[in-house]
């Protein structure tokens, strides 16, 4: 067994933090040629610094930290030479490496870029870490090093997180001719919206997060992306989009704006403010998918709080409440994310008199997806717990043209007329129980195996019926067929079946075939 990995100080030390809270990061790292990415992306995987590997050994969950404790124990479970070791030093928990100890594990030629990239900088007889990477699917992303994170600058640029992560697994993913990436922060929606846009506008405040952006565009080879710096809509005046995403810093708190996840607007009022102003930028049929938070204060419930944020606007929305929490609540655990822990106690008066004065009784949260769209407009709102682990986009478009068919077209009429399929995302479960030496039925239950998750129980002669919708033929040709199957009254048996299907649609098990 050979020596531990040599290291020459820790974040603690007084040179590699004052690196750290400088701009050394994004005034070292230089974007170089298309075939240096795809060799630094290769010595990564090759070293298996993957998502994968990272899940395993439970690193994602939150990034080091000295005030936790787990820095401590992630450099004992790191400490044998190994290049995975050694990059996991580096590049998750962010402490130098002697130049001789990196030099006997790494090869040369990988060291050389990863210092001519800028990623790694000399320090005396160290090589030492100017940035936190984080793999994500075949992707990379650069971000502020784990000693700047706990930092509580404002111009801070973070890691991929669970906010993050939601909004990838949330984006609709059809062909876009123009995306915008709205506060892109190091630019992971801008990337991976690459793959399915023409052409990707990242935007952000902070001057920092532009140039991690660009280079994260660099290091995962997506050449059509373009880094703008400007609050809001204002880098992109005039221009429309298909696609607009959006991550903002939502944090409802007192201060404004001293650290990346505020703004320097009251309550929720910067994501009412993207929410108004979005129409503007987008293409008829354009969406915009959000990231946010809002408030319900005295004499004003919080639903009928967001739908105001959508009146007059021209557009549809489906609002996703994921969570809610009492004022104080959210105070106690969004203090220890905003300030440092010797500010606690005094913050925490602070934000309750903040939110006393104001009326604030709840904070809510979730996400929303709005679309441009001319014509009466609908605003659906569902309580709705989501997997961040499993992509949803697609379930998302499938349920907005089922709310369209009920919404807009939904006379018996037009139901009869349309042509309906089951959503390929369900299955149909059975219930048996034994009885007498034999299995009996007892119910019937829908789901979806895929999406976005939901439920809906059902009697045999339902799931029976809609094992016919294919698409292939209009709803009220099966239901003449129905009922002279069964022998019952046509108008009973239309009638039943459409109050049925309308049940169904308003749950997305049943789709409009479209084209």
């Amino acid at each position: 067994m050979g020596q531990a990995i040599v290291l020459r100080g820790l974040p603690s030390s007084s040179r590699y933090t004052s690196k750290m809270d400088q701009d050394g990061a994004t005034e070292t790292l230089r974007p170089l040629s298309a075939a240096d990415a795809q060799r630094v992306r290769e010595f990564f995987r090759e070293a298996n610094y993957t998502l994968a590997e990272l899940e395993n050994r439970r690193l994602l969950r939150d990034p080091p930290s000295r005030a936790t404790g787990s820095l401590a124990l992630l450099l004992e479970a790191t400490r044998e030479p190994s290049l995975p070791n050694l990059i996991l030093r580096w590049f998750y928990l962010g402490v130098p490496a002697a130049s001789e100890s990196a030099a006997s594990l790494a090869p040369p030629s990988a060291l050389a870029l990863l210092l001519e990239c800028g990623m790694l900088v000399r320090d005396g007889d160290s090589l030492t870490p100017v940035v936190m990477l984080t793999p994500w699917d075949q992707c990379l992303f650069a971000a502020d090093a784990a000693a700047r994170s706990e930092s509580h600058s404002p111009d801070l640029v973070i890691w991929p997180n669970p906010t993050s992560r939601l909004l990838h697994q949330f984006t609709i993913r059809r062909p876009s001719r123009a995306t915008l990436d709205l506060g892109a922060g190091c630019g992971i929606q801008a990337v991976f919206a690459a793959h399915h846009s023409a052409q990707v506008t990242a935007t952000d405040l902070n001057p920092r997060a532009a140039q991690f952006a660009r280079f994260n565009a660099w290091l995962n080879d997506t050449a059509n992306i373009e880094c703008l710096t400007g609050d809001t809509f204002e880098p992109v005046r005039g221009r429309k989009f298909d696609l607009i995403l959006a991550n903002p810093p939502f944090f409802v708190t007192p201060s404004a704006a001293q650290i990346y996840c505020e703004n320097d607007m009251e309550l929720d009022r910067y994501c009412r403010r993207i929410v108004r102003e979005a129409q503007a930028y987008l293409n008829e049929g354009g969406f915009l998918q959000m990231v946010g938070e809002w408030v319900q204060v005295r004499g004003q419930s919080w639903q009928d709080r967001v739908k105001e944020w959508l009146d007059g606007t021209g557009c549809d929305a489906w609002i996703f409440h994921t969570y809610a929490r009492e004022a104080g609540a959210y105070a106690r655990e969004r203090i220890p994310q905003t300030v440092p822990a010797d500010a606690g106690p005094q913050a925490l008066a602070q934000w309750t008199e903040y939110y006393r004065q104001r009326g604030v009784e709840e904070i809510h949260g979730g996400i929303l997806a709005i679309r441009r769209r001319s014509g009466r407009n609908w605003v659906r709102i569902e309580d709705l717990p989501l997997d961040p682990n499993q992509p949803f986009g697609e379930a998302v478009l499938q349920a907005f043209a089922s709310i369209d068919l009920l919404e807009l077209h939904g006379s018996d009429e037009e139901l009869l007329g349309a042509h309906l399929k089951l959503s390929p995302d369900t299955q149909l479960d059975q219930q048996m129980r034994q009885s007498d030496g034999r299995w009996q039925a007892v119910g019937m239950s829908l789901r979806f195996t895929a999406g976005i998750p939901a439920s809906m129980r059902l009697e045999p002669p339902v799931a029976e019926f809609l094992a016919r919708l294919d698409g292939r033929r209009t709803l009220g040709e099966l239901v003449r067929d129905m009922a002279q199957q069964v022998r019952a009254d046509p108008a009973v048996v239309e009638r039943e079946c459409l109050a049925v299907v309308r049940r169904l649609v308003a749950g997305r098990f049943v789709l409009p075939e479209i084209g």
